[in-house]
């Protein structure tokens, strides 16, 4: 094993012993200063630093040891070269920073001949590793996945009559029935930085839905049209389709809590199936319910109750006799919330069941109607509905406030 050597009196790789200092310095040339110049690539400044900081520490074991690290060692990198695949991050850009990170340790050892053979070996088995494992899952990405033509999606969408002589050109196979499903996707917590680095991690956060899109099986192809914020996935209705195992995973893979609406339709009833499907969505929103997956069937009574006219005006005024009361309403709202659950209504209030029971007394008395009855339950429900929705409505003159 080559023995340690020694640069004015001190160990060669001494001077890597503060690899993120090192590798700071490195990048501060390459970038520049973050407020002048955006990092020129599509990842995020912390991630070069780790990269190169990984590549300075791995020059340092070289250096001390005289041997390259074991494959293990290198699982780091080929993750990260994965992730960044379905990031979109350039496998050249990637390469320059792993070149920079070996050359900073080359650099700190100049008269180190030994120690500069292994760290230029160490970059070749880096190069290797990553290079491989971003192609593979380069390859994955573009072998299978969802059509995103907007030309075919248009015509479904619209239903003008085109979608079969697109796809025939397109050389698409085209199911009889799908699962229509309109989404939406909240900002990741990434987002919140300065603009130019929240356009990123959006584009980021949607790349990596992309690539969960294209692990549905080839055979059941979906089509969609996604952006930052959400979109449309047309999803064949075909047997082993689950449409919630599918927004599931577009959840994990964006890391945000995604919310859906979805149908079945015949390719011919899509155009007339999604409109209903973004209003559904809308109105989820609107009413501030839990992220997930909602069927048509699960807000037919919300549709209803958000018509508007006077019938929505009236049920407003059915729970107006509660809002004297601090208690009344929430209390209410989570007996509603929690299936007229006493028990779990007061857990959730931190109270003992005899005060829900009180307290939905109360409303009995205020009201007139019997929560506590399905009959009675169903009308304070509508109102309760029907009250967030006038409440979110904002005059026209007040929108500028």
């Amino acid at each position: 094993m080559p023995q340690e050597e020694y640069v004015n009196g001190r160990r060669a790789s001494d001077r890597l012993r503060t690899p993120r200092e090192t590798a700071a310095r490195m990048l501060d040339q390459y970038i520049g200063e973050p407020e002048d110049t955006p990092p020129p690539r599509e990842c995020a400044r912390g991630e070069l630093d780790d990269m190169a900081t990984t590549c300075c520490q791995l020059a340092t074991g070289v250096i001390e040891s005289g041997r390259l690290p074991t494959p293990g060692a290198l699982d780091v990198f080929r993750d990260a070269a994965t992730r960044w695949a379905r990031d979109g991050v350039p496998l050249g850009r990637i390469q320059h920073a792993i070149s920079d990170g070996c050359v900073s340790g080359v650099r700190t050892a100049p008269r180190s001949v030994d120690g500069a053979v292994l760290v230029m070996e160490l970059l070749d088995v880096l190069t290797e590793a990553v290079s491989d494992a971003y192609l593979a899952e380069f390859r994955t990405l573009t072998q299978s996945g969802p059509r995103h033509d907007a030309e075919l999606l248009d015509a479904l969408l619209t239903g003008d009559g085109t979608a079969r002589k697109i796809a025939d050109r397109m050389g698409a196979l085209l199911a009889e029935d799908y699962h229509v499903v309109a989404l939406h996707f909240p900002a990741h917590a990434e987002e919140g930085g300065r603009r130019i680095d929240a356009t990123m991690m959006a584009a980021r956060k949607l790349r990596r839905i992309h690539a969960a899109l294209a692990t549905v099986d080839a055979a059941c192809t979906p089509i969609a049209s996604l952006s930052p914020t959400g979109g449309t996935v047309l999803l064949p209705d075909v047997p082993g389709v689950d449409v919630g195992d599918l927004v599931g995973r577009l959840a994990e893979a964006g890391e945000v809590a995604v919310t859906a609406t979805t149908g079945s339709a015949s390719i011919d009833d899509i155009a007339s199936t999604a409109p209903h499907l973004y209003e559904l969505l809308s109105l989820v929103r609107r009413l501030r319910y839990a992220p997930g997956t909602y069927d048509i069937s699960d807000l037919v009574f919300e549709y209803q109750v958000s018509r508007p006219g006077l019938g929505r005006k009236h049920l407003v005024t059915l729970i107006d006799p509660l809002r004297d009361s601090v208690d009344l309403l929430p209390t209410l709202q989570a007996f509603v919330d929690s299936d007229s659950n006493r028990k779990k209504t007061a857990t959730w209030l931190t109270v003992h069941p005899n005060t829900v029971d009180y307290r939905l007394k109360r409303v009995e008395q205020l009201t007139g109607l019997d929560p506590m009855k399905p009959s009675g339950l169903r009308r304070l429900h509508a109102a309760l509905i029907a009250d967030r929705l006038e409440a979110r409505r904002v005059p026209v003159g007040e929108r500028s406030l």
